[in-house]
């Protein structure tokens, strides 16, 4: 999601801009990171002895919206609120030449934030499965929210969190994406009621929970098989 703006500074015979066209991103889920970066000074302004000031301002919703954070670096990193949060996010960057500060630059961008829809697990696989089942079986949710990851995991009935993280619980982990394929005699070490859980989370850490969805599936043991002679 890093941006590098290439500006191109111009004269400017007051501090009165135009309104800026901000450059509308992809989506990005509630709770997560947008970083943001602004240009390099070239070579030939170096060798002026030019140096760059740089300020952002991020504002809910538009060019008109409650200013929420400044920065004055070059280089910024703003989280979006995991609740409360506005439908979109303007970000705004002025580049100023500190040695002729008429030299002035504007750029913007603006991107939306959206939580991503309920998900819904899809399959064909029996609700009951047998324990040696060497066949495999699909669970999916669709295609993956841009602006998300999504991750797998298994777990015992009575083994399942109250909740979920993106990088926990390691050895319950079976795929990452819209879809995951269990060989349930690989998966499941003894019988009993599992349940196949999948997460959405924000793209950066710490990867902000955005919503799961669950399935159960009953894997039964071998039967008995013994004769009593009477």
């Amino acid at each position: 999601m890093a941006l590098l703006f290439s500006l191109c500074l111009m004269g400017m015979v007051s501090g009165a801009f135009a309104a800026c066209t901000p450059i509308q991103q992809g989506q990005v889920a509630p709770g997560d990171i947008i970083d943001l970066s602004g240009p390099d000074v070239p070579a030939d302004q170096q060798a002026l002895g030019v140096h760059w000031d740089y300020y952002w301002t991020v504002k809910e919703e538009d060019a008109s919206g409650k200013t929420v954070a400044t920065f004055n670096t070059k280089s910024i990193s703003y989280t979006v609120p995991a609740s409360e949060y506005a439908k979109n996010y303007y970000f705004e960057l002025m580049v100023t030449a500190r040695e002729a500060q008429l030299c002035i630059n504007q750029a913007c961008v603006t991107f939306p934030i959206v939580k991503p829809g309920p998900c819904a697990i899809k399959t064909e696989a029996p609700k009951q499965i047998c324990i040696t089942d060497e066949n495999k079986y699909s669970y999916s949710t669709g295609s993956t929210p841009g602006q998300v990851n999504q991750r797998w995991w298994v777990f015992l009935k009575d083994d399942m969190p109250e909740s979920l993280q993106y990088n926990s619980f390691a050895d319950h982990v079976v795929g990452d994406g819209s879809d995951v394929g269990l060989v349930w005699h690989k998966v499941a070490p003894k019988s009993g009621t599992y349940v196949v859980v999948t997460g959405y989370f924000a793209k950066k850490a710490p990867y902000a929970f955005q919503g799961s969805c669950q399935v159960q599936v009953q894997v039964v043991d071998i039967p008995l098989n013994t004769i009593t002679v009477r």
